[in-house]
């Protein structure tokens, strides 16, 4: 019996500790792929059904040698790409480095997952393809300048992926994260934590865009609690 893989990109604590272990559970093996190899070590080394792989997701050749790895156990049936940086500030506060590395870890990562993965999927006329996004792309706030562009962009990337590698069999779906992740950080900021999304529902969310069929594909879907923020 064929190995389904998955490779899960920024799976570091949070939503993408929760990404990994939840398509695990669905019986795939999973590549988590994050810069921090003992963090990685630590959260998901007893598992064998869980490769750690230590890389930039901007180096587009450390994400094309990840696809290569877990290929290797078996076909890459889904890859998620989960990676941000945060830097939030005035337009006027950042330096064009700060900025540009806001765009390469929200956008140029996203470009290199694609390009990496969907390559192999669109091949085999089979696959998925999941982006996470941000309420900064719908919603350009102040101090959120560098995060609004790099979420927009990749927002755009996932509209045209749709339309290249729908026709071939593989389902792109972007995933609209509309609020704060839960977690010890946004819970010591955030005196109501009813404003806090559950990284596991989000990852439910992730799954059902897996298995949807392929008649019904969803390409963006946004995510909030019962609790809304205000505009």
């Amino acid at each position: 019996m064929t190995t389904r893989t998955a490779l899960v990109t920024g799976a570091g604590p949070g939503l993408g500790a929760s990404l990994v272990r939840r398509f695990r559970k669905s019986g795939l093996h999973v590549a988590a792929f994050a810069r921090n190899a003992d963090r990685l070590k630590d959260t998901f080394g007893d598992d064998s059904g869980i490769t750690c792989i230590a890389g930039d997701v901007t180096d587009a050749a450390a994400v094309a040698a990840a696809v290569e790895q877990i290929e290797k156990i078996g076909p890459l049936d889904i890859a998620i790409a989960n990676s941000a940086a945060w830097k939030i500030a005035p337009v006027l506060d950042f330096t064009a480095e700060d900025f540009e590395a806001v765009w390469r870890a929200g956008c140029l990562s996203a470009f290199n997952v694609a390009r990496a993965a969907g390559k192999a999927m669109a091949e085999r006329g089979q696959g998925t393809l999941l982006f996470t996004g941000s309420a900064a792309q719908m919603r350009a706030a102040s101090g959120f300048g560098a995060m609004a562009v790099a979420k927009n962009g990749l927002r755009a990337l996932t509209q045209t992926l749709a339309r290249e590698l729908g026709p071939k069999g593989v389902h792109i779906g972007h995933v609209v994260i509309d609020g704060p992740i839960d977690s010890a950080r946004t819970r010591a900021a955030n005196a109501n934590h009813d404003r806090l999304i559950d990284p596991e529902g989000i990852a439910e969310v992730f799954h059902g865009l897996y298995v949807q069929p392929r008649n019904a594909w969803a390409n963006e879907i946004d995510v909030r609690t019962f609790s809304e923020w205000p505009a």
